[in-house]
């Protein structure tokens, strides 16, 4: 019998051969890209930290194990069976099963006004470009730290179409991931970030 860490990335890998690019990956992220994408969690103190695509719950849990034990956390996972994954495994953390596209909306309903930390674990190149649209527009005007973290399953590929957004874009390798992975950090959106020759999205 399958260990239940085995189980869930069977199934993640289910998704990713049945949804393809609709999942940012083809296995769950590994405890050491996990850990950067924590770069901005400060355990010292109280934050409001956000997450987008919980998966099956690797980078959610981490985060818990970072944060200050007063911080605000809010996850969201629009998949039904990833989100009672990830709900299972961390059962302590809030996490909302909805869609990146109503995340104002989701924000509202938990009484947040702003966000320090924003960390996205979605797949932004195969998203609407109306959801990326939507979701640049909610971290430039919540996110305090003015900083948006972004999971990458593939190295520098993505690199020019994150600065055709933003104006600041640096990346950070993990090379412990399996296969190589890393994090962008992007700041300060370019003022005509929303045409379509620069929003990324089908």
């Amino acid at each position: 019998m399958a260990s239940p860490r085995l189980s869930d990335r069977l199934k993640f890998a289910g998704k990713f051969a049945t949804h393809g690019r609709k999942i940012a990956s083809i296995a769950p992220s590994s405890r050491w890209l996990s850990q950067a994408m924590c770069r901005d969690i400060d355990p010292t103190r109280p934050q409001v930290i956000l997450e987008l695509g919980a998966g099956t719950g690797p980078v959610t849990e981490v985060i818990q194990q970072t944060m200050h034990p007063e911080s605000r956390f809010v996850s969201v996972e629009v998949d039904d069976e990833l989100h009672a994954i990830a709900t299972k495994r961390c059962p302590n953390v809030e996490i909302i099963h909805g869609s990146a596209g109503d995340i104002d909306g989701i924000l509202d309903a938990c009484g947040i006004e702003s966000v320090e930390c924003f960390l996205s674990c979605l797949p932004v190149p195969s998203l609407p470009r109306e959801v990326n649209r939507q979701i640049l527009d909610t971290w430039s005007r919540r996110c305090t730290s003015e900083t948006f973290t972004q999971i990458t399953q593939i190295p520098w590929y993505y690199m020019s179409m994150y600065k055709r957004v933003f104006k600041e874009v640096s990346f950070s390798l993990v090379a412990m991931n399996c296969p190589p992975a890393g994090v962008y950090h992007c700041r300060s959106l370019r003022a005509d970030y929303a045409s379509p020759e620069r929003l990324p999205g089908k």
